[in-house]
């Protein structure tokens, strides 16, 4: 029952604009169209009863003649003489006291032309005058009724004397004018929605590296939150910064008892223990290196330029199969893109690494599509736990938790892969592959540009 009762919730939510540019533009609109039938249903029962006014006292005055003559003439010759006297601009029709008359309500809105045709032929407003309109399909005819001394009726239509061009110009006029706010809300709204979507825009490079700062202005509320994203971003880089200065310093200044260490370490006679402390001191030395490149890609961008993918694939694998490793290449001879080439060079250097180290062999494969170019690296390893997949690109972060050298790495080649791609404007993503091993894939874009 709570599922049922919700459904139709969900429904009437999806119908509410989710954008603000979309909400103001919903509540313009319906605004305007209540206006727009609020002023139509005003015109149908108010405005159509504009007359002809030349036309409407012309046939009044007939009206009042032809009710004269009909009064005093014998009973036997009335209708003969209704008859006669009808002609295209008055029908009339006349009914002795014995026989049904027609009964209509007169509407509201006929008070204004009865009083008026009472008012120009006082005969009319002795005979229980009654006004109608001509009823559907024949709304701009006027009928109405009269009785005689005698109780009998006199039944009368005066065909089109209602303009309907009034109602048709006052309907199409308020179309127009409907169109015209609609627009200009249009562009008023999306003139106030441009700084928003500057907030957004500039929200989305947060933590990215370079930024420009927000431009403050628009209404109050917008420049407020633009103030607090330039100070929050202010703070982020400062943070980021002070943070990466910290890290180069220590690994740069570790560089200098390293080499001390390994200077003393060859003054030790026992072979063992030196070649034990000197692993000890490549292995503080690939972390510092790895580090301080880490931080080197934080501070410094590379320039993009055309770059030959296939080419640089192929020179990975190649100096991989003169290492005595087996790497095979798929894919073809030429791919220029717009990259920062030595960044992407790094991106699958440590991808094959990676395949090599966990598995002894790595097959990259190159795939075009319409609008981009997906590069697979699959190896025959282990893979990666489901539950560890999402973690792996966080810098620091290893699946061996013992963090030696001769397991893994640092946890800083993924997390390097992952920066770099999203920087030349592409995607990178992890997955076991069914028959087994993982397969790396980098997707990059034929037409997107790189961030700067």
């Amino acid at each position: 029952m709570q599922q049922d009762s919700a459904a139709p919730r969900e429904r009437l939510i999806r119908l509410w604009p989710r954008g603000l540019m979309g909400r103001v533009l919903f509540v313009l609109l319906a605004s305007i169209g209540i206006v727009f039938v609020a002023s139509w249903t005003l015109y149908e029962h108010a405005e159509a009863y504009i007359e002809d006014s030349d036309r409407f006292d012309l046939i009044g005055e007939r009206l009042a003649t032809d009710v004269r003559v009909i009064d005093g003439a014998p009973a036997n010759t009335r209708a003969m003489l209704s008859t006669m006297l009808s002609t295209d601009d008055l029908r009339i029709n006349w009914r002795p006291a014995t026989a049904v008359h027609e009964v209509h309500e007169e509407p509201k809105g006929m008070n204004q032309l009865h009083a008026r045709l009472v008012k120009a032929n006082p005969i009319l407003g002795h005979s229980a005058l009654q006004l109608y309109t001509g009823g559907a399909g024949r709304w701009t005819d006027i009928g109405g009724t009269v009785e005689l001394n005698d109780r009998s009726q006199i039944s009368f239509t005066a065909p089109d004397i209602l303009r309907s061009h009034v109602v048709t110009q006052g309907l199409a006029t308020a179309a127009i004018v409907t169109l015209a706010v609609l627009l200009v809300a249009v562009m008023l709204v999306h003139a106030l929605s441009l700084p928003l979507r500057a907030l957004a825009t500039v929200a989305d490079t947060i933590g990215a590296g370079d930024w420009e700062p927000i431009a403050e202005k628009g209404p109050k509320e917008v420049r407020r939150l633009a103030h607090a994203i330039n100070a929050m971003q202010t703070r982020i880089t400062h943070l980021i910064e002070d943070r990466t200065e910290a890290l180069a310093a220590v690994s740069h200044d570790l560089r200098t008892p390293l080499a001390r260490l390994r200077l003393r370490a060859g003054f030790i006679g026992d072979a063992e223990a030196q070649d034990a402390i000197e692993a000890d001191i490549d292995e503080m030395e690939a972390m510092v290196d790895g580090v301080l490149a880490y931080l080197s890609g934080e501070k410094e961008r590379e320039a993009i330029r055309s770059t030959d993918l296939a080419a640089i694939l192929m020179t990975i694998m190649d100096n991989a199969t003169d290492r005595g490793d087996t790497v095979t290449y798929e894919g073809p001879d030429r791919l220029p893109l717009v990259l920062p080439s030595l960044a992407i060079k790094r991106v699958f250097t440590n991808l094959v690494e990676n395949a090599l180290h966990y598995a002894g062999s790595a097959v990259i494969s190159v795939h075009l599509t319409t609008d981009d170019v997906i590069v697979n690296v699959d190896d025959d390893g282990p893979g990666i736990p489901e539950s560890e997949i999402s973690r792996v690109t966080t810098p620091f972060y290893r699946v061996e938790s013992s963090r030696s050298r001769r397991t893994g790495g640092l946890g800083l080649g993924l997390a390097i892969v992952k920066r770099e791609v999203e920087r030349a404007g592409g995607t990178f993503s992890l997955c076991n592959r069914p028959g087994g091993g993982l397969r790396a894939q980098v997707i990059l874009s034929l037409h997107r540009t790189p961030v700067p």
